[in-house]
């Protein structure tokens, strides 16, 4: 056997196994893994009159910070608290839209199958530690 050939049994086995070592590398998924980002939680809202008085059926967890979605309209609670109006006690949110109008609603809480959903909130800041949010990995 000359060099040449001791050379070519040589180097053919580690070929191949490079071979098929370089196929698994490249069928690899993409490792980059992004952090999680904090969104808002966000709850779309049913109208409901009563009494010729209009409520917002929101979730029974309703907390200030949650943004609230209704007829292509995105507003977020700032507070709750419960006002007398007429002599009827009654439950209201103050909200605010993304012109920064505040505003006055009277609510209901009740789950239904329809404010049971989460819908994708906003993106919070990465400070913002204080405000209810879900994370979610997608960008």
């Amino acid at each position: 056997m000359n060099r040449r050939n001791m050379f070519t049994a040589l180097a053919a086995p580690v070929g191949v196994a490079l071979t098929f070592k370089a196929s698994d590398v490249f069928a690899y998924d993409n490792p980059r893994s992004w952090p999680p980002v904090r969104r808002r939680i966000r709850r779309p809202v049913d109208i409901r009159t009563s009494s010729g008085r209009t409520f917002w059926v929101v979730p029974v967890g309703l907390v200030a910070g949650w943004e609230l979605s209704y007829a292509n309209r995105v507003v977020v609670v700032r507070e709750t608290h419960f006002v007398e109006k007429a002599g009827v006690r009654s439950e209201v949110a103050i909200v605010q839209d993304m012109s920064d109008k505040i505003e006055q609603v009277e609510i209901t809480r009740e789950d239904t199958a329809e404010n049971s959903r989460n819908l994708q909130g906003s993106v919070l800041d990465e400070g913002d530690t204080t405000t209810p949010a879900l994370a979610s990995t997608s960008r």
